[in-house]
């Protein structure tokens, strides 16, 4: 099963230093997302979003996705 690792990129880049087991790289992806979600829901209490920030997906070394916290979630027009 590969390692992957979701590194938080907020203006400046916060290392996940013990990564997790998945399944596949869908699967990281899913994991990106609802962490994203999570850490948007909590800023909520804060009255800021933090839009611009991003989830990095690293695995055998290499970064195989970034998951952009804008991209998780539909605002209204």
């Amino acid at each position: 099963m590969p390692h992957y690792y979701f590194n938080l990129l907020d203006g400046v880049r916060l290392d996940d230093e013990e990564g997790q087991d998945l399944p596949d790289d869908d699967a990281a992806r899913v994991e990106a997302t609802r962490s994203a979600r999570s850490i948007l829901a909590d800023a909520v209490w804060t009255g800021r979003l933090p839009l611009d920030e991003s989830i990095e997906i690293v695995a055998h070394g290499k970064v195989i996705a970034i998951v952009e916290f804008r991209d998780v979630l539909t605002l209204p027009d």
